[in-house]
């Protein structure tokens, strides 16, 4: 080997060998800045690590068993505790940050993150959106953000009571870019998939949601075994409000909404669009103690509520498939109370939000009391303000005694006899309604009961009895016609309560008046 071939070899070696250094020692210098920086991130945060490895030729970051705790401003009170069991960060884009003045990092893996949030009332939402604003320094591009079984505890901060609790989550975003703005900055994906396991979450003071799984991606949402349950036992229910309160069963097989779209407007307000949501198998009882005082505040009916969402919503539409709603209304105290029940039932509602110009309108089939078919067809328009709404139903063959379950416990009135078939269309708004309806029924008889709501009260049967046409007519086929004088709705209770109030006047009128057609 000649001395000039000798002397290139060994400078270049040593240039090597200092470029090696070179590259250690601002490994080193990050990684001792980094272990500082963690450290001193701000006086409201703690981040604790068993190990930092950083690889400044590769991009790649990761942080072993780490904690990062977030203390209140004002208080030493924790906000915020999050665990990981590994914190992995790929492809950092070094000329991106200091060519572009942005974060740029291909991938970021989170592994079984545990993270406990105490939810803090009096916090207000602005302080947090201002946070987050105020810390954004440069625009911020990731490839991919995974979490890999995660898990969520919300807790009130107040009493540390569970707010939300979800296991097993699997978390994939692709392609995330907030972009730093004058005004509010700008948060775009081209995709997520989530999924989750058993979710729980407190509704508030009374009632409980729980889900088996969760799915979420830009192409569906699917919810399985969902249940929405009282906290309390009906008895317990009782003794914790001073007012009347339903008391609540539901469980849904499951839920599905095609392609949701969700997030917040230019102007921070919430919404949530999709054409399709679908409910499978929903089984609905509701228990209702009349033994309490009234609820009176005011009820708006749906029009009004959909109206005043504090948030934008558009289902195009909903649909609930093979479904059952059963309601149970206690009046006396040594009974169980009376009995509705609504099976086999199947709705479609087109509209269902506050972006429609359109009606919101219903079409509803049900199986009523175990064997009348129920047909409802019901809309409104969300954009009047007189909340005008026009309410049809047809009731198949209905068995009087079918009614008594109900009746029975609560007014101390049987029935007897057979409804064919009754036809009435309610046209209502916020303050009254007019409703037309014909029946066609025979042998009826209204028995009216003794308090004791066993034995017959003789002579106000009788009585009753006098002004009710037995038959719609002699001929089975023809109608009997009833048009009720405005009813006032009153404003305490529900919108039921206000179509049931209609039709029974009307019934009233085409069972003890002339039963004529009104011209």
């Amino acid at each position: 080997m000649n001395s000039k071939l000798k002397k290139r070899l060994i400078w270049f070696a040593g240039v090597l060998v200092l470029l090696i250094a070179l590259l250690f020692g601002v490994n080193f210098k990050l990684k001792s800045k980094l272990k500082a920086g963690l450290q001193n991130l701000s006086d409201s945060i703690k981040v604790d690590y068993k190990d930092v490895s950083l690889n400044i030729l590769t991009g790649h970051l990761n942080i072993k068993e780490s904690t990062v705790t977030v203390y209140g401003k004002t208080t030493d009170s924790i906000n915020l505790k999050v665990d990981f069991q590994d914190l992995s960060v790929s492809g950092v884009s070094y000329w991106s940050y200091l060519v572009n003045n942005k974060i740029a990092v291909d991938e970021i893996v989170l592994s079984k993150p545990q993270v406990t949030y105490f939810h803090n009332d009096l916090v207000e939402k602005s302080s947090y959106n201002n946070s987050f604003k105020s810390s954004l320094k440069q625009d911020i591009e990731i490839g991919s953000i995974q979490v890999k079984d995660g898990e969520l505890r919300m807790y009130k901060a107040s009493n540390d009571s569970l707010l939300l609790k979800t296991e097993a989550i699997q978390c994939d975003i692709k392609n995330l870019l907030v972009v730093k703005d004058t005004g509010e900055p700008k948060l775009s994906y081209e995709g997520f998939d989530v999924k989750t396991g058993d979710l729980f979450y407190a509704m508030n003071s009374f009632e409980n949601l729980r889900l088996k799984t969760l799915s979420l991606n830009p192409e569906a949402a699917k919810f399985r075994a969902i249940t929405l349950n009282t906290k309390y036992t009906k008895e317990a229910l009782s003794t914790t409000t001073n007012v009347e309160r339903d008391h609540y069963g539901l469980s849904i097989d499951s839920l599905e909404i095609a392609q949701p779209k969700f997030g917040f407007e230019p102007d921070t307000l919430f919404h949530f669009k999709t054409p399709l949501a679908t409910i499978h198998h929903a089984d609905f009882k509701v228990f209702r103690n009349k033994l309490l005082p009234d609820d009176m505040s005011y009820k708006p009916l749906y029009s009004k509520a959909l109206r005043d969402l504090n948030f934008k919503l558009g289902i195009d539409v909903f649909k609930m498939r093979n479904s059952s709603i059963n309601y149970i209304e206690k009046v006396k105290p040594d009974s169980k109370g009376g009995e509705l029940a609504f099976s086999e039932l199947n709705a479609t509602i087109k509209n269902i939000g506050n972006i429609y110009s359109g009606k919101t309108a219903m079409d509803i089939k049900a199986v009523f009391m175990k064997n009348t078919p129920l047909k409802v067809e019901w809309d409104f328009n969300i954009n009047n303000k007189n909340d005008a709404f026009v309410f049809k139903s047809e009731i198949g063959n209905l068995q009087a005694e079918d009614l008594n379950q109900f009746t029975e416990p609560n007014l101390n009135v049987k029935f007897k006899g057979e409804f064919n078939t009754m036809f009435f269309t309610i046209d209502g708004n916020e303050n009254s309604s007019l409703t037309d309806l014909k029946v066609n029924y025979q042998d009826f008889d209204v028995i009216v009961l003794k308090d004791n709501g066993k034995e017959k009260n003789k002579l106000l049967s009788a009585v009753l009895n006098v002004f009710i046409s037995k038959h719609s007519k002699d001929n089975h086929d023809v109608f009997r016609y009833g048009s009720s004088k405005p009813v006032e709705r009153d404003k305490t209770k529900s919108v039921f309560n206000f179509v049931w109030l209609s039709l029974r006047a009307a019934l009233l009128e085409a069972i003890t008046g002339n039963g004529e057609k009104q011209e």
